[in-house]
């Protein structure tokens, strides 16, 4: 058996014996002790495993624990049972910087050599959808002050089809702009109840501490 593995090795041609491990369907981060935030945790991985719920917003001023709920919840990916191809976490800040984003989510899809991190922003976004386009992926956005264009970065926005998810922290007061945005004119103005309804919803988010903006669930102000 030896003599015939001498035998393949002197034959063969072997540029390469390993190759770059894949990137894990989730970086586990460090995180804090969460004290009094398991219930808001709850709340969201429960819209996370329902169907109708794409997108979903945490509200809040700073320090009222925003990270903390979103490193516990990537974190629980990794230890609980999820149909999901990938998570990705990426920091966004108050310098909003398209190609920073980019840089973190590529990063997490294996795209980090130099030649990639040189390429535009357009060809960026083509490589980012070309990968998440064909996944079921969660994407979670920290610290948002304005709003991300989804397709400037190369997200593909979350449907009922794709299964992915959307999940976002700000304490920006965009509620309701964020809501205008996800459902559409034509949905909001399909009946004359809708508009002022739906008001009424995005300023209750808006006026909490800490409050989940389920923007899927936006069609039961119905």
């Amino acid at each position: 058996m030896l003599q015939e593995i001498s035998d393949h090795k002197r034959k063969g041609a072997f540029e390469k014996v390993a190759v770059n491990q894949p990137p894990a369907s989730v970086v586990v981060r460090p995180v804090e002790q969460a004290v009094a935030l398991e219930s808001t945790i709850q709340k969201v991985w429960s819209c996370i495993v329902e169907t109708d719920v794409g997108i979903v917003g945490l509200y809040g001023l700073g320090g009222v624990g925003k990270t903390t709920i979103l490193t516990k919840l990537n974190n629980k990916f990794s230890t609980t049972t999820n149909n999901f191809d990938v998570v990705i976490w990426a920091l966004v800040s108050k310098d909003y910087d398209v190609g920073k984003i980019q840089d973190r989510i590529g990063g997490n899809l294996g795209f980090s050599d130099d030649s990639w991190k040189h390429k535009s922003v357009e060809e960026k976004a083509v490589d980012i959808y070309g990968v998440l386009r064909n996944k079921k992926f969660v994407v979670l956005l920290d610290d948002l002050w304005e709003r991300v264009n989804l397709n400037q970065v190369g997200i593909p926005k979350p449907s009922q089809e794709n299964g992915s998810k959307l999940i976002f922290t700000t304490r920006s007061l965009e509620a309701w702009e964020l809501f205008q945005d996800e459902v559409g004119y034509e949905t909001l103005n399909s009946h004359p109840d809708i508009p002022n309804l739906a008001k009424q919803v995005a300023e209750r988010c808006g006026g909490l501490p800490l409050a989940l903006i389920t923007i899927g669930r936006a069609m039961a102000c119905k």
